[in-house]
C-alpha cells in the first residue's frame, strides 16, 4: 500500500493498515522539517488512520509519538481520548499534552488513565493536586511513588483526609518527606486507634487492658514525632494536641520519664501561655513554690504536681536546660530517682502516679535495650 492510498483511502473495514506501515509514517512524520510538504502529507495520513478499526495499529502510531514534543497535536488530542490501550503511552508520556488538558482527561477517565497521568516525569503541581483530589487509590498510590512530580501539602492533606480508613496507603503517606507533622500525627493517631480490633491486640492483649495499651500507644506516636520535631514545628504541634484535647496529665508525666524535655517545655508554655524561651529558662532557674505556681497556671492538677516537681529538680540536677531531649540512658536514670524519690499519691480517681511511673520505666527500659541491640547488630555487621 502506497501513501497515495491511505490518502485516498475511504471506510471501508476490510482494509487495515498494517502496523508496520503505520509506525512508518509516525516516524517519517516526526523525521520531516515542520511546514515541509513530507510533514503535511504525513500528518494527513496519520490522521486518517486514527479511524482505522485496528487498535492495534493506533497503538503503534502511539508508541512512536508519545515521547515527541513535536508530533502533531491533534493526533496526539485524539489518541489520548481513544480506548485506554491506545491512550496509555501518551498520557504517560506526551509532552504535547499541556496541564488543563490532563486535568480534563484525569476526570473523565478510567483508573487505568489516571494511572498513567500519575506516572508521568515532572508532574506539575496542578495536575498533581487534582489526582490527590478525585484520582483512584491506584493513582495516588502511583503519584506517591513518583519522585519526580511535585505535591504539595496541601495535596497531602486530602489524601490523609480521603484515605485515612486505608492502612496501606496511609503507611505510604507517612514515607513522604514531606508530610507535616499534624498530618503524620493524624494519621498515627488513624493507625493507633485501628489498633483495637487487631488479631496481634485481641489475642496478646487481655481485654481488660485493652483501653490501657492503646492510650499508651497514642502517647507513644505523640513522643514519637516530639522526637523528631524541628524547634519550629514543635509549638505548632503542641497547639494541635491542645486543641484535640491529648494534651494530658499523663501525657506530660510520660514526656518527662522518657527525657522528652523540649516537648514537655512547649506543653507548659502553651498551657501556662508563657513564652517558650521565658519558659525554659523558668524550669531551670526559679524557686520550687514558682515552678509550683507555673504548674498551676498550666492548669495540671495538684496531686500531679509532686511527681513533676521532682522531675524537675533531677533534671536540673543533670543539667539539662529544657532546650533539648535526654539520650535514653539518662531518661531511665531520671525515671529510676524519680520512682525511688516518689511518694504515694493519686493522679486520678483510679490511677496512681507510682503505678504510671513504673510502667514508663518499663518502656524507657525496653527502648534502651532495643536501641543497645540494634548499635550492638551494627558494630559487629561492620565489623564482619
Amino acid at each position: 500500500m502506497t501513501q497515495h492510498d491511505i490518502l485516498h483511502f475511504h471506510d471501508d473495514n476490510e482494509r487495515t493498515l498494517d502496523i508496520q506501515a503505520a509506525e512508518e509514517f509516525a516516524e517519517r512524520c516526526l523525521a520531516a522539517e515542520p511546514g515541509s510538504q513530507e510533514r503535511t502529507s504525513m500528518a494527513a495520513a496519520l490522521t486518517i488512520l486514527l479511524d482505522d478499526p485496528s487498535r492495534a495499529v493506533r497503538k503503534a502510531i502511539a508508541r512512536v509519538l508519545c515521547t515527541s514534543a513535536h508530533a502533531p497535536g491533534h493526533i496526539i488530542r485524539c489518541l489520548a481520548s481513544d480506548v485506554d490501550e491506545v491512550a496509555i503511552p501518551i498520557l504517560s508520556a506526551s509532552p504535547v499534552l499541556s496541564d488543563i488538558e490532563l486535568v480534563d482527561l484525569l476526570a473523565e477517565g478510567s483508573d487505568a488513565v489516571q494511572s498513567a497521568i500519575a506516572s508521568r516525569d515532572g508532574l506539575s503541581a496542578s495536575v498533581s493536586a487534582a489526582i490527590c483530589e478525585v484520582g483512584c487509590e491506584a493513582a495516588c498510590r502511583i503519584l506517591l511513588e513518583n519522585r519526580s512530580a511535585r505535591v504539595l501539602q496541601s495535596s497531602l492533606l486530602r489524601l490523609a483526609q480521603r484515605f485515612e480508613d486505608r492502612p496501606d496507603l496511609c503507611d505510604q503517606l507517612l514515607k513522604t518527606r514531606d508530610l507535616p507533622l499534624v498530618i503524620r500525627f493524624r494519621l498515627l493517631m488513624r493507625l493507633a486507634q485501628n489498633l483495637d480490633d487487631h488479631p496481634i491486640v485481641l489475642e496478646r492483649v487481655p481485654e481488660n487492658q485493652r483501653q490501657t495499651f492503646l492510650s499508651d500507644a497514642e502517647d507513644k506516636v505523640v513522643l514519637r514525632l516530639a522526637l523528631e520535631a524541628g524547634a519550629e514545628e514543635l509549638p505548632e504541634f503542641v497547639e494541635h494536641l491542645r486543641t484535640d484535647g491529648k494534651l494530658t496529665t499523663r501525657l506530660l508525666l510520660r514526656a518527662v520519664c522518657c527525657g522528652r524535655l523540649r516537648f514537655f517545655a512547649a506543653s507548659l508554655a502553651n498551657l501556662g501561655g508563657v513564652p517558650l524561651p521565658r519558659l525554659s529558662k523558668l524550669l531551670v532557674s526559679v524557686r520550687r513554690s514558682a515552678l509550683q505556681a507555673i504548674l498551676r497556671k498550666a492548669g495540671l492538677p495538684l496531686r500531679a504536681h509532686q511527681a513533676f516537681l521532682l522531675a524537675i529538680d533531677i533534671a536540673r540536677q543533670a543539667e539539662a536546660d529544657f532546650t533539648y531531649d535526654l539520650p535514653l540512658d539518662e531518661a531511665r536514670m531520671l525515671t529510676e530517682t524519680l520512682l525511688a524519690e516518689m511518694q504515694d499519691g493519686a493522679l486520678g480517681a483510679d490511677e496512681d502516679v507510682i503505678a504510671f511511673l513504673r510502667r514508663f520505666a518499663i518502656d524507657v527500659a525496653r527502648l534502651e535495650a532495643r536501641l543497645l541491640l540494634k548499635n550492638s547488630g551494627f558494630q559487629v555487621t561492620a565489623a564482619a
